[in-house]
């Protein structure tokens, strides 16, 4: 960001401070969870559930041979990891919003400490947990079974995640 002040670039385009590029950054991994999970939940599941005998026959395999239903779908491990993500980076997501980094909601007396920056600093932490789980939601992908094609994927998006 300094780089592009002192260069000149910034004041061509808009100007990107810090805060306003990490909610743009927040915004893009917030609608790329949004098409991701929305696409599982409204296309792919109900899909997989509805299927005819003939096509799960040919995926039968990586279910074990038992159709899925949507409830073991979301209770699985993918299932679980997948919502836990979501729910810990929504935390973090609103513990970013600037009434409670700057400490301007005044909450009740047990509540009062989620507010302010050690709370936003410290949700942040969180995302450790989060790259965590999301190993393992890709190690039991399904349809997937070369072990490089489930790790690969996890490591670029982690490595492209910290870069951006």
């Amino acid at each position: 960001m300094t780089h592009l002040n002192q260069a000149g670039i910034n004041s061509l385009t808009i100007n990107l401070t810090l805060p306003s590029l990490l909610q743009i950054i927040a915004f893009a991994i917030a609608v790329g969870i949004a098409v991701h999970a929305g696409n599982h939940l409204a296309c792919d599941f109900p899909l997989l559930v509805n299927s005819s005998p003939e096509k799960f026959s040919l995926i039968s395999s990586d279910f074990h041979n038992k159709r899925p239903t949507y409830k073991s779908l979301l209770t699985g491990v993918e299932g679980v990891t997948g919502i836990s993500m979501v729910v810990l980076m929504a935390i973090s997501f609103t513990l970013a919003t600037h009434h409670f980094r700057r400490n301007a909601l005044r909450l009740p007396s047990p509540f009062n400490r989620l507010t302010g920056f050690n709370a936003f600093w410290y949700s942040h932490h969180l995302f450790g947990l989060v790259y965590v789980l999301l190993l393992v939601h890709g190690t039991f992908l399904y349809l997937t079974h070369r072990w490089y094609q489930k790790t690969v994927r996890i490591s670029i998006a982690i490595y492209n995640e910290g870069h951006v």
